[in-house]
Formats: C-alpha cells, sequence, structure tokens
C-alpha cells in the first residue's frame, strides 16, 4: 500500500513540475519583445511569401570591408529562395582606411549568396561631402562596383551634375559618369564664391 501511494506522489510531483516548466517556457512572456505586422491579406504580392520585420544582414570582405544592410519589412519568396525583398532599406560599407559609404532607398532587392544589392526608389548615396540621389542603384561587391541609373543628381559642396549613368569602383572611388545618348551631354554645374 505504501509503494502504491509514494508512487502516486512521485507522479502528480511530475506532473506539477511538467505543466510549470511548460507555462513558463511558451505562456510567460515579460521579457520577450514581440514585433506586430498588420498584414493586407487581400494583396496579390503576398501569396507565398514570408514577411519579417527588423531584418540585418552583415558580410564581411577578406581586405577587412564589412557591408550591412537593414530593413524595416522582408518579404521571403519560396520561388525565389537567394532574393529577400526589403522596405525602407539602409546600406553601410565600411572600408578599411575610408568613409562608410551610406546607401538609403524605398526598397532593395537582397542576394543571401553573392550580397548583390538592387536599390530602387529613391535612392540616395551619400559618401563624406558627396551625394548621389537617382532611382536605382546596383551593388555588386564581387566586381567592388556600385552602379547609379536613372534620373541622376550629384552633388558635393561645389559641384552639382546630372547624368544617365555612373559606375563607382567601391575600392579606389574611381567613377565613370555617362549619357544613353552619345550626343546628349552631361549638365555640371560648378559654384565658386557663390558664382555659376
Amino acid at each position: 500500500m505504501k509503494k502504491k501511494i509514494f508512487l502516486q506522489l512521485f507522479l502528480l510531483l511530475t506532473i506539477v513540475i511538467i505543466t510549470t516548466f511548460v507555462f513558463k517556457l511558451y505562456f510567460s512572456n515579460k521579457n520577450n519583445e514581440v514585433n506586430i505586422l498588420k498584414l493586407d491579406i487581400n494583396n496579390p504580392n503576398l501569396i507565398n511569401s514570408d514577411l519579417i520585420t527588423n531584418v540585418e544582414y552583415i558580410s564581411e570582405g577578406n581586405n577587412g570591408s564589412r557591408y550591412k544592410i537593414n530593413s524595416k519589412f522582408a518579404e521571403l519568396n519560396p520561388e525565389k529562395e537567394n532574393l529577400i525583398f526589403m522596405k525602407e532599406v539602409t546600406a553601410v560599407i565600411d572600408l578599411k582606411n575610408s568613409t562608410p559609404i551610406k546607401i538609403y532607398s524605398k526598397k532593395a532587392e537582397y542576394n543571401k549568396l553573392t550580397s548583390d544589392t538592387k536599390f530602387y526608389i529613391d535612392v540616395l548615396a551619400t559618401y563624406d561631402q558627396h551625394s548621389i540621389t537617382s532611382d536605382t542603384l546596383e551593388l555588386l561587391l564581387a566586381k567592388n562596383l556600385i552602379s547609379i541609373k536613372e534620373n541622376i543628381f550629384y552633388k558635393n559642396l561645389n559641384t552639382s551634375l546630372q547624368a544617365d549613368r555612373v559606375e563607382v569602383d567601391i575600392i579606389t572611388k574611381n567613377s565613370k559618369i555617362f549619357m544613353n545618348n552619345k550626343s546628349d551631354k552631361i549638365e555640371v554645374i560648378n559654384k565658386f564664391n557663390g558664382n555659376n
């Protein structure tokens, strides 16, 4: 009879311990922050996709360079496994012994394998006293190249220019400026002492 009572008490105590553990593990979230994202279930772009908030990716190169990209919202699509579609994007390229290059845009497509990124819609790139706005900016890390296209407006302290396409070598900071139509001219305005 004593064995039966001990066995019942042991089973009861085990059930209480397991129940307490499960409750604390799954239902107690005093220290956990929860991000809530409201979705429009009628949006056809959300079919077969996963949305996440506050995304950050970091990649580091052999030469001491570092690339970090953040977005408030990101969408994963199983049909394009390597691409992440981002919204409200900020990126920083930190190069050894150099001022960081900062890039902002409303949207971007980030490749998880190569870290190559296509920024689009209200793109702004800044470096030191230089700023470039455009419709599209492609960051090609394997080639150490930034390709900027469509409605480009460049500005620094004394110069502003408009062009169709700019390519920048990330390492050397050398730039090539192009117009799509060879007969069109690149518009450059120099300001010295307040004069054009």
